[in-house]
C-alpha cells in the first residue's frame, strides 16, 4: 500500500491543525455553558480517557447501528461491511472532538476511503448546528445524526468523543475513549493489523 505521507510530516501536519483549532477550543469551552443542550454527554476527562491507546474490544456482539444521513436516510451498519472502519460517536460541543477531527483527516489523506472509512456519528444535534460545526472544522469522512440519542448507550459508550475500530466483516476489534492521535505508532500498527485481516 502506497502512503501519501510520511510520519514526521503528518506530526508536523497535525501539530499545525492543533494549533489552529486551539483558538476554536477555547472559544468552545467559554460558551459551553449556553451552548450545550440539556442531552449534552460530558467530555471525556483525563480519568475516563483510555490513555492515548487503543484497547481490545471484550464487550461481547458488535451492537447494531441506526443512525440517519444529514438528508433524513435511516443507515445501518450494513452499509459499511466489506471495509474496515472507525466508528466516532462526537458533538460539536465536545473540545476534545474538534481536536480530533484533523487526526482523522490525516488518516483519509494516508489509507483513501477504499482501505478505512471513517464515520463520524453526532449526537443528539440538529442538523443545522452539525453542518455549521463542519463549516469551521472540516471532516473528510462520513458524518451521520443519532436525533434519538440512543446509539452512545446501545454502543457502550459513556463519554465524547469514543471511537470503535470495525474489521471488513464488522466486528468492533478495538475501541478507544477520548481524543488520540490516530497518526501515532501504536494507532498505526493496530490500524494495519486490522485492515490487513
Amino acid at each position: 500500500m502506497e502512503k501519501k505521507h510520511s510520519a514526521p510530516h503528518l506530526q508536523q501536519h497535525r501539530r499545525a491543525h492543533l494549533r489552529h483549532l486551539g483558538a476554536l477550543a477555547c472559544v468552545a469551552c467559554g460558551l459551553a455553558g449556553t451552548l450545550r443542550p440539556s442531552h449534552a454527554v460530558q467530555p471525556a476527562d483525563a480519568k475516563e480517557a483510555s490513555g492515548g491507546k487503543l484497547r481490545p474490544w471484550k464487550k461481547g456482539a458488535t451492537p447494531a447501528l441506526l443512525a440517519q444521513t444529514l438528508d433524513g436516510q435511516q443507515v445501518t451498519l450494513k452499509a459499511f461491511t466489506g471495509r474496515p472502519l472507525i466508528l466516532n460517536f462526537w458533538a460539536s460541543y465536545c473540545g476534545p472532538c474538534r481536536l480530533e477531527m484533523p487526526s482523522f483527516n490525516m488518516l483519509m489523506d494516508l489509507y483513501g476511503d477504499k482501505h478505512l472509512q471513517v464515520v463520524a456519528v453526532n449526537h443528539g444535534e440538529m442538523p443545522a448546528r452539525v453542518l455549521q460545526f463542519l463549516k469551521e472544522v472540516p471532516f473528510e469522512g462520513r458524518v451521520l445524526l443519532d436525533r434519538s440519542q440512543t446509539q452512545m448507550k446501545a454502543w457502550s459508550a459513556y463519554a465524547l468523543p469514543t471511537s470503535f475500530v470495525l474489521d471488513a466483516k464488522g466486528e468492533i476489534r478495538f475501541w478507544h475513549v477520548g481524543e488520540m492521535d490516530w497518526t501515532d505508532s501504536d494507532a498505526q500498527a493496530k490500524l494495519q493489523l486490522v485492515m490487513g485481516g
